[in-house]
């Protein structure tokens, strides 16, 4: 059991950047019904767990990425926790539109990237994982070296997980759906029934229904 990611999960439950309503279920800009929603903008309301959660997330990328120059954010969730990361590591930052702009300089990177940086993207979650690859592409398109993504919060959704193996790019997260529901339970924020639920969504979550 990883100590941190029950850690982030308990956090997150704490402020309700993750809410489940297993008789209430969200829809997703996808179209998708579902029992659990996280929302990690919300962390930026509360000073120590954004602090806590952005000097974690730097040390996770400075252990696994040493080589890293630059840290990236997917526009426009992840600016704030990406650019306190990037102040954590002292590490230039530019955040990536999923697609370029149609005014002004029609931008899709916004900040200097220079060609064969070696850069880390940070998201705040990652569920079907769509925007934040397409930020990847971009990076590279425009001679970035992705060394890989690090999001606070992941779905682990299995069809997300492939796609970013076909991209060939990694995908780490502080915390993920099995830590959350751990922590749900334990805090008896959910019942056990519930957590059936969320599982029977997590195994089929384009075809679930309440």
């Amino acid at each position: 059991m990883n100590q941190l990611e029950d850690f982030v999960a308990a956090k997150l439950l704490r402020v309700k950047a993750i809410k489940i309503q297993p008789k209430m279920p969200f829809t997703w800009v996808t179209g998708w019904h579902s029992p659990i929603y996280c929302d990690n903008r919300k962390i930026l309301s509360y000073p120590l767990i954004r602090n806590v959660i952005s000097v974690e997330m730097a040390h996770a990328i400075a252990e696994k990425y040493p080589d890293v120059e630059v840290i990236a954010s997917v526009a426009t969730n992840a600016i704030g926790i990406g650019l306190l990361v990037a102040n954590a590591l002292g590490l230039p930052f530019v955040y990536v539109h999923p697609t370029p702009k149609t005014h002004g300089f029609e931008n899709q990177i916004e900040g200097d990237l220079r060609p064969r940086q070696n850069v880390v993207v940070v998201e705040d979650q990652v569920s079907v994982g769509d925007n934040c690859l397409k930020v990847v592409e971009a990076l590279r398109k425009n001679g970035g070296n992705v060394q890989g993504v690090m999001s606070i919060f992941h779905y682990e959704l299995a069809d997300t997980q492939k796609k970013f193996v076909k991209a060939g790019v990694s995908c780490e997260a502080l915390c993920g759906f099995e830590a959350a529901i751990r922590q749900a339970q334990e805090t008896e924020y959910i019942t056990a029934e519930d957590a059936e639920v969320l599982y029977a969504w997590h195994k089929s979550p384009a075809t679930w229904k309440k």
